[in-house]
């Protein structure tokens, strides 16, 4: 096993807990005094804003939270570029305080995940290090038994073991930087086996909610597809055991869902889904016909289409909708038809937004996700772009329109 020591700081800067009753996290930052702050949760690849301010004369805010939450925060002091990733899982309520300076992190009074966290990362690099001196062999080692190799093998896996155990959020966050960094179960294990715990724990073992939440949820699925690429069959294998795992929990399907497509895409295994089967990916495939788009009780073919499917409140949908009206033009120019469906339940939230689009061609059923059209095209998760030729043809399945036209 290659010893790796983790530095903690450097990948989570601070970690902290909240309450139930409470749901919030109170803030004295005096040194931060009148500065713009904001906190969002992390979900899958994006960042949910729950709060936006500006601290008090003395430095404080107070943030509510969505209850029983459990997952990572992160607050930040725009003008110094701070920020400070917190965990959160209902169940303390947390003072934030003044660090000791502009370069030091904030202190979190009564943080049980926080003071996990570190205690746990500071034991494990320990450990490490003694194992690195125990074998050594520029280093003499005392006649004794057991070999102080051995001792220290035997503390790094009941520490595995207490890790695995435990039931805090934290205890997920050191598996999950585990995996990521390569630390393997054992010191006596080959690269190739760090590699198969990894793929094993990724597919078969991290909760997804868990995941979902830990601002990690891409680089894991990027590390699975980079140590399985190379093995087509292993990585339909994969994905197909992973959405079993996601049973009747539909929204987190959906999130494994736009991940498996996206993360094909990325690493260029496109032509794999169709492969993945109906049962697991109902969606048309590039070079395949799109559905006809169902508007009230007709419908019609898009063709020559870029057809985004975006809902009302999706940060990223809003961004993507605004690079798309800066490009309606040229678009529109090279006669392609803008065609924008919503997955928005309420008439008045989607009006709202609607009539700020240029483009005629504006749909919304108010059914969400479960409309027909979303259901026809296969979108699980916005937003998401299909374009279409001349004849109807699907040639382009995107997440971000820079990735169809270019500056």
């Amino acid at each position: 096993m290659k010893i790796r020591i983790l530095y903690i700081a450097g990948i989570l800067l601070s970690l902290s807990t909240f309450g139930v009753a409470a749901q919030t996290i109170d803030v004295q930052l005096p040194y931060y005094a009148g500065r713009d702050y904001y906190f969002c949760l992390l979900k899958g690849s994006k960042q949910d804003t729950i709060a936006t301010g500006r601290l008090n004369s003395k430095g404080k805010a107070a943030i509510s939270l969505p209850e029983n939450y459990r997952g990572v925060g992160r607050f930040s002091v725009r003008e110094y570029a701070k920020i400070w990733n917190i965990i959160v899982n209902g169940n303390e309520k947390v003072f934030m305080s003044e660090p000791d300076s502009v370069e030091a992190n904030p202190s979190f009074n009564g943080s049980v995940e926080n003071n996990f966290l570190l205690d746990a990362f500071t034991r494990q690099n320990k450990i490490i290090e003694e194992y690195g001196k125990a074998i050594d062999p520029n280093l003499a080692q005392p006649l004794i038994f057991p070999s102080p190799e051995k001792r220290v093998e035997n503390d790094y896996l009941l520490f595995r073991k207490q890790i695995n155990d435990n039931p805090l959020y934290a205890a997920r966050i050191i598996e999950i930087l585990n995996c990521l960094t390569g630390v393997g179960s054992s010191f006596n294990i080959s690269q190739e086996d760090i590699l198969t715990e990894q793929r094993e724990f990724i597919t078969r073992k991290v909760s997804f909610e868990d995941l979902y939440t830990s601002g990690f949820w891409q680089p894991i699925f990027d590390s699975w597809i980079q140590m399985t690429s190379a093995n087509d069959s292993l990585l339909l294998d994969d994905s197909r055991y992973m959405l079993e795992r996601c049973g009747n929990d539909i929204p987190m399907r959906r999130e494994v869902t736009q991940t498996i497509i996206r993360t094909f895409s990325k690493y260029g295994k496109d032509y794999l889904l169709a492969e993945l089967g109906t049962e697991y990916l109902t969606m048309p495939l590039n070079g395949q016909l799109a559905p006809e788009i169902k508007v009230g009780g007709t419908s019609f073919l898009p063709k020559n289409s870029l057809i985004i499917f975006y809902e009302t409140g999706c940060g990223s949908c809003h961004y993507e909708l605004e690079q798309l009206k800066s490009k309606y033009k040229l678009l529109s120019d090279n006669n392609i038809r803008i065609i924008s469906i919503a997955a928005d339940i309420g008439r008045e939230v989607h009006e709202e937004t609607s009539a700020k689009l240029p483009w005629t061609d504006k749909f919304c059923d108010f059914k969400g996700f479960d409309g027909e059209n979303f259901r026809n095209y296969g979108i699980v998760g916005t937003p998401t772009y299909i374009l279409t030729d001349r004849e109807g043809i699907v040639r382009g399945r995107y997440a971000q329109l820079k990735e169809l036209v270019k500056d």
